[in-house]
């Protein structure tokens, strides 16, 4: 049973694909703060079997916000960059167009499309109720894992949506799987992630001209690996839709996007300043996940570096990875 915190009065019984709303409670406000846990001054949810790392404070929700902001003006609207999305959610009498977005965080994706699509209803999936309470009629955010099987009906999905996502998932292939089960025939699977490594403007070694950052990502890295048990799949995304018999026509986008104001282009440096500051929050949040691994008795030093860098190393960039494909 999934704990729905919105204040909707809608049912989700519309068509005869949905499953029932009894399968939905809401989450009362005095329930809240057994969601969470306080580390090292940040606040994390409480959810044992789910491994995501970050915290999911008032700090981190600024960094997801502005992130979703930056992404729209990197990658672009979903609806236009995604030719066909107005046709796959287009109104058809006497049928339910729905949406999932795994991982929604503070819903704001979920918000902006449902604001585009006000006939659709769009679900926001998450572990923790940072969502807002009151969101618009079409929309339920929704406690979940991601790691667990959703509890809507085979093929009454029109389209699945997961970004950043990949820290919160060990096996990405049963959660393709899964997204596939609940995805109508033609339906539209959308993955964004970043890639968790810098690369130079220049294609000069990153490792010499940005060591700090390299040794902050490296930590990060070993820290998921061992304490629990994530793995950098960002870049075989792709490869794991080609090789599953259940997705086709398959595009996958690459956008490299500079971290600091060193371009000359004013729009590419204003881009460039706010992803630093979004690093610079992204490093801050990684600290308590660092200060409880491995590499623990350096942590200060590692934040501390990177960050520097990003301030003082000219040309580094940041890799957003985009991949789309089809429910066969």
């Amino acid at each position: 049973m999934n704990p729905d915190y919105n204040h909707s009065d809608d049912d989700d019984d519309d068509d005869a694909s949905s499953d029932t709303s009894e399968d939905v409670v809401e989450v009362a406000p005095g329930d809240f703060p057994g969601y969470f846990q306080e580390r090292g001054g940040r606040l994390f949810h409480s959810h044992g079997r789910c491994p995501y790392p970050l915290p999911v404070d008032a700090g981190e929700q600024d960094r997801q916000n502005g992130l979703h902001v930056l992404l729209r003006r990197i990658v672009g609207d979903p609806w236009v960059t995604v030719g066909t999305m107005a046709q796959q959610l287009a109104a058809t009498p006497g049928e339910l167009r729905r949406v999932v977005d795994l991982g929604t965080g503070t819903g704001q994706w979920v918000l902006d499309m449902a604001h585009e699509f006000p006939h659709v209803r769009f679900y926001g999936l998450d572990i923790v109720p940072i969502a807002t309470r009151y969101p618009p009629a079409n929309v339920i955010f929704e406690m979940h894992n991601i790691m667990e099987p959703f509890r809507y009906a085979d093929g009454s999905v029109d389209v699945v949506h997961a970004r950043s996502i990949t820290m919160a998932v060990r096996d990405y292939r049963a959660l393709l799987q899964e997204v596939a089960r609940v995805l109508r025939r033609n339906g539209l699977f959308m993955s964004c992630e970043w890639a968790r490594y810098p690369t130079m403007e220049d294609g000069s070694d990153v490792h010499v001209r940005a060591p700090r950052a390299c040794a902050f990502f490296d930590a990060v890295r070993e820290t998921l690996r061992v304490r629990r048990g994530i793995e950098p799949i960002a870049s075989h995304i792709p490869q794991y839709l080609a090789t599953s018999p259940l997705f086709g026509r398959i595009e996958r986008h690459e956008f490299r996007v500079p971290i600091g104001d060193w371009p000359t282009e004013p729009t590419t440096k204003e881009i460039g300043r706010d992803l630093r500051e979004l690093m610079v929050l992204y490093a801050q949040s990684m600290h308590t996940v660092l200060s409880e691994g491995p590499c623990a008795r350096y942590a200060d030093s590692l934040v501390e570096g990177y960050i520097r860098e990003l301030w003082c190393v000219s040309g580094m960039m940041s890799t957003c990875l985009t991949v789309h494909a089809r429910r066969v």
